[in-house]
């Protein structure tokens, strides 16, 4: 019986509540795919499932955290036409990833470009297709219009700043501290905000002449409720697609109507990337700019797997800018 290391999730909580452990490497059933990991991406999906305030997806006995990794299939089950044992590959799975050896459903999981590391794939996928899906699906955004995204100094954050600078939208970003502002800056967005030193809606106001965006991206929530909303224009959209300062507890549908008939939406990656095909246009817009350098993107920061609780702490106490990624 072969072994692996897995680190497993003993209850919901806090970083304590994971523990490295050993678990049988799998077999792959009919449309599974084996895939030994080589990096594995942080996310704050993992946060979301290890808190609770995901529920669990799936009834498997053991718990193992983790929603992105690349690394080098090792077996197909015989359904799978698309790949074949030795492909570099990368997934997204709402969880499983924290391990040496995963099975993935095939239509979880696309080929990496050449031109593209396993480390930079791992690191990138799912927060490059969040960013495709709120771009080109959550809100539809167009030359000429204004989008204010905060934690634009982040992995989704840097991408968007990227890609909305590519459509020809004016992106205005918030980022806490000089070093992360300048990051963000150097994500192509056209104003940085310090929202440290800064008030962000009256600086909003300045750059936009009172006219205000007509998107706003949230991945913050709590610290910056109500003044998000000061922020976008009437009939404007309120993207909050995470909370990386807590959840927003005191909001109510009623706020909606004085700040200008706005729409609100709590988008989640599954939900707008539902199939294989949805799956695969996402992740080939995402590596094809990556390949031919349309989109930056990187690792900022390599820790060991043996050190993921550790991982954990630090980006739930937002000392992480950028991407974050596992090795072996």
């Amino acid at each position: 019986m072969a072994l692996q290391k897995i680190w497993k999730l003993k209850g919901f909580g806090g970083s304590d509540q994971l523990e490295l452990s050993q678990a049988e490497i799998p077999n792959a059933s009919e449309d599974q795919v084996i895939i030994k990991n080589e990096a594995i991406g942080l996310n704050y999906l993992d946060i979301y499932f290890r808190t609770a305030l995901y529920p669990w997806p799936n009834q498997e006995e053991i718990k193992i955290l983790g929603s992105e990794a690349a690394g080098t299939v090792t077996e197909i089950g015989a359904g799978v036409k698309h790949l074949k044992v030795g492909d570099r590959v990368v997934y997204v799975v709402p969880v499983g990833a924290y391990a040496e050896y995963v099975s993935v459903h095939s239509r979880h999981v696309a080929k990496i470009p050449d031109p593209v590391s396993f480390d930079t794939a791992a690191a990138s996928l799912l927060k490059g297709i969040t960013a495709y899906y709120l771009l080109h699906d959550t809100f539809s955004l167009k030359s000429g219009q204004t989008a204010l995204v905060h934690a634009a100094a982040g992995g989704v954050g840097q991408l968007l700043g990227q890609w909305g600078s590519e459509i020809g939208a004016i992106m205005i970003g918030t980022a806490g501290g000089k070093d992360k502002c300048k990051t963000a800056s150097a994500a192509k967005y056209d104003y940085v905000i310090d929202y440290n030193a800064q008030d962000f809606v009256a600086e909003v106001m300045r750059i936009t002449n009172n006219q205000k965006v007509h998107v706003a991206y949230d991945s913050v929530a709590k610290s910056v409720f109500p003044g998000t909303m000061d922020c976008i224009k009437p009939r404007g959209l309120w993207v909050v697609f995470g909370q990386a300062s807590g959840p927003i507890t005191d909001f109510n549908i009623g706020m909606l109507a004085p700040k200008g008939s706005l729409f609100v939406t709590r988008p989640a990656l599954f939900n707008h990337i539902a199939t294989q095909e949805e799956f695969l246009k996402a992740s080939d817009a995402l590596f094809s700019r990556i390949a031919d350098g349309r989109l930056v993107t990187g690792v900022h920061g390599e820790i060991s797997f043996d050190e993921i609780p550790k991982a954990h702490d630090m980006l739930e106490s937002r000392q992480t800018t950028g991407s974050v990624i596992f090795k072996f």
